[in-house]
């Protein structure tokens, strides 16, 4: 730049100078010498000037370009700075995420290890503690085993000896000889016998011991089965009924010896009439109509009272079904003046009454009327009087007529 400065300048120069003529040149050599040393003052001067704005202009344009780093530097700085700070940034958040699932991991693997080891510390404290216990429990199971043997030999021996009490308050004469159905009437020392000892002596007789009389034995079976029956016992139907039909089909006898005068018309049957269930109801209409398939001597043992047990519980229980079987058994009825069988045949009479069946009570006084006990035969009569007056007045006509032959002696 600066050469070509130097050739503008002389360039103007030249273009203002008239090209000299020779007489000129001659004339004025000297001149131009001198001129020409001006002119190179001058232009030495102007090349110091363009130096100096040379220089100026390059300061300036250094300071430019100075300022243009700067700023150049100063944006690449910027930007490196962002780009570092981008850069850390993500560097921290990746590891601050490793470092979080590492902590994580090792905080999971820790825990594992803890509850793996409280889990194996768990499992062994419980075995531990249960080993304990089921080794004090089997101590004082052993010891609790061992007390229940004592037990249950002191039961046993209490169970013998109250069954000897019991059987020897039934072997008491004031007993055998006593009717027991009336529970209001029982002595306290019968109150307090228990129903399961009494029924294990109906079921066992071999539980009577020290007995060697079996008409004794048999009373004192019977005498268990009463008071039973005078408490109502449920308890006591089904042992029952199976004894009366395993009697009946082993063809046996019940006889209570020197003791048959009071009880050989009651052969246990009688005692099912005192209990009022379904179950009492239909096992003595089955063991009834069983009599009728079995021998004659069976039949007339138990025959009459089972037909008077079925019309009490009938009646208390208000079943129709036994009607018919009931009015066919009326003829083959041992009827006596026991004043124990009067109640039961005035429940027949009233059953028969109920059910429409004046027939039955009607031939129940055709057949037995000269057996049958004064109350009984009014109670017939009395049933009768809706059905048939015709038949109640002539009965009690020829009843006035015989009570006449007889008061004369005819």
């Amino acid at each position: 730049m600066k050469a070509f400065m130097a050739c503008l300048i002389l360039g103007l120069f030249v273009g203002l100078i008239p090209p000299p003529s020779s007489a000129q040149q001659n004339q004025s050599s000297q001149y131009s010498v001198q001129e020409f040393e001006t002119l190179k003052k001058r232009v030495s001067e102007l090349e110091k000037q363009l130096q100096t704005v040379e220089n100026v202009e390059k300061m300036e344009l250094q300071a430019k370009l100075a300022e243009t780093n700067a700023k150049l530097l100063n944006s690449e700085f910027g930007k490196f700075k962002r780009e570092l700070k981008d850069s850390n940034d993500e560097w921290l958040g990746k590891w601050s995420e490793r470092f979080v699932i590492t902590l994580l991991s090792i905080i999971g693997v820790a825990v594992t290890i803890l509850l793996g080891v409280g889990a194996i510390f768990w499992f062994w404290l419980r075995s531990t503690s249960n080993q304990l216990i089921a080794d004090r429990v089997e101590r004082n199971l052993n010891g609790f085993r061992e007390a229940l043997k004592d037990l249950h030999i002191v039961k046993n021996q209490l169970k013998v000896l109250e069954t000897a009490h019991t059987v020897s308050t039934l072997g008491l004469d004031s007993v055998i000889y006593s009717y027991l159905l009336n529970e209001g009437a029982h002595p306290e020392s019968l109150k307090v016998l228990r129903e399961e000892v009494l029924l294990d002596i109906f079921r066992d007789e071999g539980s009577i011991q020290g007995i060697r009389d079996q008409a004794k034995i048999k009373i004192i079976r019977y005498k268990a089965v009463e008071v039973l029956a005078a408490r109502k016992s449920s308890k006591l139907v089904s042992p029952l009924l199976e004894f009366l039909n395993s009697v009946v089909d082993s063809d046996s006898d019940i006889d209570f010896g020197k003791y048959s005068s009071r009880h050989s018309s009651a052969p246990f049957v009688n005692l099912l009439g005192e209990i009022h269930t379904d179950e009492t109801c239909k096992g003595l209409r089955e063991f009834l109509s069983r009599l009728y398939s079995s021998n004659q001597k069976q039949r007339d043992m138990f025959l009459t009272w089972t037909v008077l047990s079925l019309a009490k519980v009938s009646i208390k229980l208000n079943r129709i079904g036994s009607a018919s079987l009931l009015r066919k058994s009326i003829p083959d009825l041992q009827v006596s003046t026991n004043e124990h069988m009067e109640s039961h045949l005035e429940s027949l009479a009233t059953y028969l009454d109920v059910f429409n069946e004046p027939d039955g009570i009607k031939e129940l006084l055709t057949t037995h009327g000269q057996s049958l006990r004064s109350h009984v035969v009014d109670k017939c009569l009395e049933l009768l009087q809706k059905h048939d007056p015709e038949f109640v007045e002539n009965w009690r006509s020829q009843s006035r007529t015989d009570d006449t032959d007889s008061a004369y002696g005819g």
